[in-house]
């Protein structure tokens, strides 16, 4: 059974910016780890980590550049050029920007992004 994705008010304290993007570039692509079941035929249990570039179309709250360098870490989905939607964007333990939430852009629409946004003073 699939985990559901986190609530946006759980995600949304630790988020420095949220934004409207499409992804235009897959910039780095991890090794895919094989599934814990060798003869299985079935997907991965998770997605590599990868790194894209966003070209934002707009911004929700924080302060981000036209284009962005963003860190997909391993999960449950993997991105390619033209995926677009809301990304909820934070800081890894290194620093780099990163995409918050478990699926990918399409893990919350834009109205409640942009509700919780409002909700926690964000916007």
């Amino acid at each position: 059974m699939a985990i559901p994705p986190e609530l946006i008010d759980e995600v949304l304290p630790g988020a420095d910016a949220a934004v409207l993007a499409e992804v235009v570039k897959v910039l780095e692509q991890s090794p895919q780890k094989p599934s814990r079941e060798t003869e299985a035929s079935s997907l991965p249990d998770s997605a590599a980590r990868q790194v894209v570039e966003l070209k934002v179309k707009s911004v929700v709250f924080g302060k981000v550049d036209a284009t962005v360098k963003v860190v997909k870490p391993e999960g449950a989905y993997a991105l390619r050029e033209g995926n677009r939607g809301p990304f909820v964007l934070g800081k890894d333990d290194k620093g780099a920007v990163q995409i918050l939430g478990r699926y990918g852009p399409d893990t919350w629409p834009e109205g409640l992004v942009r509700d919780a946004a409002k909700k926690h003073g964000r916007a």
